[in-house]
């Protein structure tokens, strides 16, 4: 799974339908945008990282939370869905 993460001077940035928060990882599947990204040097791909919990949004929190099947996750807070991620 590439995440991608932007490293240029703006705050966030929005590229190809998806917000970019500096020095944040962005989990990105489609192969055309990473092919497009790629070629930008604010922009670092990684492969199959690891990305402790506590450095993604709460967005991407909820939609791993989402995936996972957690029963409501919409309604938790970010130390919240952590936990519940971790199983404790």
């Amino acid at each position: 799974m590439p995440y991608v993460t932007y490293r240029g001077e703006n705050v966030s940035i929005m590229k190809h339908g998806i917000r970019f928060e500096q020095k944040k990882p962005v989990l990105v599947e489609d192969e055309k945008v990473l092919n497009q990204l790629q070629r930008d040097l604010d922009f670092e791909i990684n492969q199959e990282r690891a990305i402790p919990l506590e450095d993604l949004t709460v967005v991407q929190l909820k939609d791993r939370a989402k995936a996972a099947g957690i029963e409501g996750f919409a309604d938790m807070k970010k130390n919240e869905i952590i936990k519940a991620l971790r199983g404790e």
